[in-house]
């Protein structure tokens, strides 16, 4: 048995080893990375090593074109090709090309956004402002009821943070008389809009000219849409401005309609929280101005569904191999040990520490770990384990689950080591704390993800237009072998969507994917629940 094994061991080894030798060449096939890129001026900078590029996120105040780099750094063995250091200044008004090179060479992209806040606002809109950026005009709605004549703006934004709107060009009505006027800016102010204004804004120095156009629009009563959660409806409507405006719901099954009058009315639009709803029920929807109804819109409660085993009381063990469900035929949970267990012992089992004491009670340990080869992070995920696949693995997120929870709710602990085990891009982080993460993902994905973390496919978590509901924390705290209750509420993308699946991941190093983290972090969790309002 024993030899068996290390052959078992030696035939991984000797593969992964084949993994980084190129067919044509004897030189080790290692890319070139930006491990680290910062601007000053930046929001965010997210340097994505598959597609070999970095998107920079500007603040409204930052000169895109003339951005100092704050920070720089390369893979192990990097060059530059294209000359590029810390300090530098670049021009980002168009992406930036920058070749490195480890034997061959590689060509990364830098690109940046500015995104910039305008906004005009009005008592009584009938819809939001158009804002044209490329002609510097701006057109506001207000319902048929507001006189063009008294517009009142409320507040008023057209160019970046620090810009000033001074003053406005236009018609004014003085002693019954309509003449020209200019007329400093101190918002909310009331304004004659019957024609075209001009409005002058003033930033970095330079006067810049905006035009501005009030329009009246025509508004019916109307439910724009009826979200309905557990016990509670988030209702918008829109308001013709007559009479005393109400929301009236009723039972889809009932003849008999209740009011809701506690609404936040801005201009013609209305919105609203219907709660004490009964769970799992059809309703209808209208609004009223006393004398009026619009037509009935459907919607429908949810159910409090979980999703079994949240509590973590179920294992069952196949040789060596712990696996968080009640039996073989229930796969809702699992973890990297199967392919861990090749190389050492199961790395997440079982244990009687928990956070609420009872009979059977148990909570899961994840413990992350150095397995010969690679680094393995201690995991825990709703899924299932596909196959060993060269480092890393082959797996399968998400469970079925048509719940639609505002928080996950649970307890955990967590003893972090120093990140001592590394790979690119990430080696700026060895040294620094480990961080343990609890991950929520609700999709409406046709299937379970297919993850391969050794040719580096995972979700996009930011992008991926399927991930209706997304959560996540991570913390490098000590919890000092106490559990810390969280609550941790959930990001509703699309909050009209009904999930498919439920991926709920909790990993002892947070860069686990990347085989990054501190060997000896250790995390516990237990008692899971979807908390739902």
């Amino acid at each position: 048995m024993k030899l068996s094994r290390y052959i078992l061991l030696l035939s991984v080894i000797m593969s992964i080893s084949s993994c980084l030798i190129s067919n044509d060449m004897s030189y080790p096939k290692v890319s070139a990375d930006i491990t680290g890129f910062d601007v000053e001026g930046q929001v965010s900078s997210e340097i994505d090593p598959k597609t070999h590029t970095i998107n920079i996120v500007l603040n409204e105040t930052a000169n895109i074109s003339k951005l100092k780099i704050s920070r720089f750094s390369m893979s192990e063995g990097a060059e530059t090709v294209t000359p590029i250091n810390a300090g530098d200044i670049i021009d980002l008004t168009s992406p930036m090309t920058v070749t490195l090179r480890i034997y061959e060479e590689t060509q990364w992209t830098i690109s940046a956004t500015q995104p910039i806040a305008r906004y005009a606002r009005c008592a009584n809109e009938a819809k939001p402002a158009q804002i044209d950026v490329v002609n510097r005009s701006v057109t506001v709605f207000v319902s048929q009821s507001q006189p063009l004549e008294t517009i009142r703006i409320n507040e008023m934004k057209l160019e970046p943070e620090g810009s000033r709107i001074i003053s406005t060009h236009g018609k004014a009505i003085e002693n019954g008389q309509i003449v020209d006027k200019n007329e400093d800016c101190s918002f909310p102010m009331t304004l004659y809009c019957v024609l075209q204004r001009i409005f002058l804004v003033e930033y970095n120095g330079q006067n810049i000219v905006w035009t501005f156009n009030a329009v009246q629009e025509t508004v019916s009563l109307k439910i724009d849409s009826a979200i309905g959660w557990c016990h509670n409806a988030d209702i918008k409507a829109a308001y013709d401005g007559s009479g005393t405006p109400c929301i009236q719901y009723r039972q889809a099954d009932s003849d008999q309609w209740s009011e809701w009058t506690d609404l936040t009315v801005d201009g013609s639009r209305i919105s609203c929280r219907i709660s004490n709803l009964a769970e799992g029920t059809d309703y209808m929807v209208r609004v009223s101005n006393g004398e009026e109804e619009s037509e009935e819109l459907p919607f429908s409660t949810g159910t409090p569904d979980q999703i079994e085993n949240m509590n973590f009381d179920s294992w069952y063990q196949d040789g060596k191999v712990w696996y968080p469900n009640p039996g073989p035929t229930v796969k809702i949970w699992d973890t990297a040990n199967k392919g861990a267990s090749l190389l050492g012992d199961s790395s997440t089992i079982p244990v009687d520490f928990v956070a609420v004491a009872g009979a059977g009670k148990q909570a899961a340990r994840l413990e992350s770990r150095w397995a010969v080869i690679a680094f393995a992070a201690g995991n825990i995920y709703t899924g299932e384990f596909g196959k060993v696949n060269g480092i890393g693995a082959e797996l399968q997120w998400g469970t079925p689950f048509t719940g639609r929870p505002k928080a996950l709710h649970g307890y955990y602990a967590y003893e972090p080591k120093a990140i001592d085990r590394v790979k690119p891009p990430y080696e700026s982080l060895k040294g620094q704390m480990d961080q343990c993460q609890i991950l929520v993902m609700l999709t409406d994905w046709d299937e379970p993800f297919k993850v391969n973390t050794n040719a580096g496919t995972f979700v996009d978590q930011e992008n991926d237009p399927h991930i209706v509901a997304y959560a996540k924390f991570e913390s490098p705290e000590n919890t000092g072998g106490q559990y810390k209750e969280f609550t941790l509420p959930l990001e509703w993308r699309r909050p009209d969507a009904t999930p498919k699946y439920a991926v709920i991941v909790a990993c002892a190093s947070y860069k686990g994917d990347f085989f990054t983290g501190g060997v000896g972090s250790m995390m516990y969790v237990d008692e899971f629940e979807f908390i739902y309002d």
